[in-house]
Formats: C-alpha cells, structure tokens, sequence
C-alpha cells in the first residue's frame, strides 16, 4: 500500500507539473495542504497576538515606571515648595516683626528729637534773657549793699520779661 501511495505522489506530481505548468500543481498542493496551511497561519497569529501583547505588557510597565517616577519628582517637588513657602513666610513675618520695631524707634526718636528742640529752645531763651539782665543790671548793682543812693533800692529791682 505504501508504494501505492508513493507512486500516487509521484504521479500526482508528475500530472502536476505537466498541466498548467504548476498552476494546477499550486492549486493541487493548496487543497492538500489546506488544513496545515491554516495551522500555520494560526501559528502565525497566534504568535504575533503574543508578541503585541508582550510589547503592550512591556509599554504599560515602562508607563508605570515612568508615572511613578513623576509621582516621586511631584512630592519632592511639593516638599521643596512648602519649605521654600515656609521660609519666606518666617523671613517676612520676620522682615515685619524688623519694619515694626524700626517704626517705633523712629517715632520715639522724632518724640526725642521734638523735646530737645523744645529744651534747646528753651535754653536759648534763658540764656538771651539772663544776657540781656546782665547787661542791663550792670547799670543797677550797687557793691555797697546799705548805700543810701542805691536805685532801685534792695529787694525792689525787676527784672525785664520776668513777672
């Protein structure tokens, strides 16, 4: 049976390749192996359905590496900002507590400065006045203090601007 066989392929070959110059043959050979064809080629799919969800397994766990990266860069980023917005917040309530007290100590110093200009003034009317009693009670003291001629006699003398 197996020679009959072999020498069926022969012939079938051999009728093949006369007719149609291998058209026939091509179409004879499609029909034979038609089921082993289809393997193939569901091998092949199945192949590449795996390997395209081998490269989408592949890009969502770049994806996440990728997410996860960006999710550690954000916090530290966040951590960054808070205590960059903390430390500007204590340099200027700082910088206010600093502007405060500069404000007082420049209102107790204009308060100062007033009351000396207050005194320095007074002080340069006592001093024209106690010049201008000088002056004039050089013409009124008399050394000898039971002489008869004094004018004004002693104790009544007063003194110009003063009750």
């Amino acid at each position: 049976m197996m020679e009959i066989l072999q020498l069926n392929n022969e012939l079938l070959a051999l009728l093949s390749s006369f007719m149609g110059g291998g058209a026939l043959g091509g179409f004879i050979s499609n029909v034979i192996n038609r089921k082993e064809n289809k393997r193939i080629k569901k091998s092949e799919a199945v192949q590449k359905e795996a390997l395209a969800r081998r490269e989408d397994a592949s890009a969502a766990t770049e994806m996440m590496g990728l997410l996860e990266r960006t999710v550690a860069h954000m916090e530290r980023m966040n951590t960054y900002n808070e205590s960059n917005a903390e430390s500007l917040l204590n340099m200027v309530r700082d910088r206010d507590k600093l502007n405060d007290k500069l404000k007082r100590d420049l209102e107790l110093l204009q308060l100062q400065r007033t009351e000396d200009h207050r005194r320095i003034t007074g002080l340069e009317k006592t001093v024209e006045r106690e010049l201008t009693w000088r002056q004039d009670g050089d013409y009124h003291y008399c050394v000898v203090k039971d002489c008869e001629m004094r004018k004004p006699t002693m104790g009544t003398f007063k003194r110009l601007g003063h009750g």
